[in-house]
């Protein structure tokens, strides 16, 4: 009961810091795709830039975490580590898909409390700069990077661990990329679509 009221707390926090002002589309694209739907709190999504893909190693380049549905905008609200502005912020799920060419929302193989503890963990991390350290990871710090949010908050609700390859790995280094956490057997697939 107490994990439910956290949680409720954290929403209706959230819900006071209004995504529609963070919206953070890049402005060069605006790519169109089907609205997914079955969601639920804990879903990772994940999304592909031809733009950004020559720096991040793997085919996906961005990733976030489904928070929660905001009804008065009848959209889902996404937390995610973004660059600009450089931190840890909410966005509407049809902000984000309009972002990318190629979209997937995944889902982890555990149960609805381990995903209910990994929204509140990333919704605490709201505001948090932008970690630029790609090349490692932490749980818990004072910055966070995409994937590194996702990754780190379900493992502060007890994993899965969503590194594909745990440790140092020569492509990803001793950091955890987009295409790690796709890639990671712990996560499926639930909706895909390319533009």
């Amino acid at each position: 009961m107490k994990g439910v009221a956290a949680i409720l707390g954290l929403v209706v926090l959230a819900t006071m810091l209004s995504p529609v002002a963070a919206s953070g589309s890049l402005g060069e694209a605006d790519y169109y795709h089907p609205y997914p739907y079955g969601l639920v709190p804990g879903d990772i999504v994940i999304g592909h830039s031809p733009l950004t893909g020559i720096i991040i190693p793997g085919y996906w380049t961005h990733t976030g975490m489904i928070a929660y549905y905001d009804y008065s905008a009848n959209d889902w609200v996404i937390v995610e580590a973004w660059n600009n502005p450089s931190e840890v912020r909410l966005v509407y799920l049809s902000d984000f898909l309009r972002r990318y060419d190629t979209v997937a929302v995944l889902r982890v193989k555990t149960s609805d409390y381990v995903r209910e503890a990994a929204v509140e963990f990333a919704l605490e991390q709201l505001g948090k700069p932008y970690d630029r350290h790609w090349w490692t990871k932490h749980i818990y710090g004072d910055s966070y990077y995409c994937s590194e949010l996702v990754w780190a908050a379900y493992m502060a609700a007890g994993g899965p661990d969503l590194d594909s390859h745990p440790g140092f790995y020569w492509r990803y280094l001793d950091g955890v990329a987009p295409q790690e956490i796709y890639d990671d057997p712990m996560t499926y697939t639930i909706y895909y679509d390319s533009s």
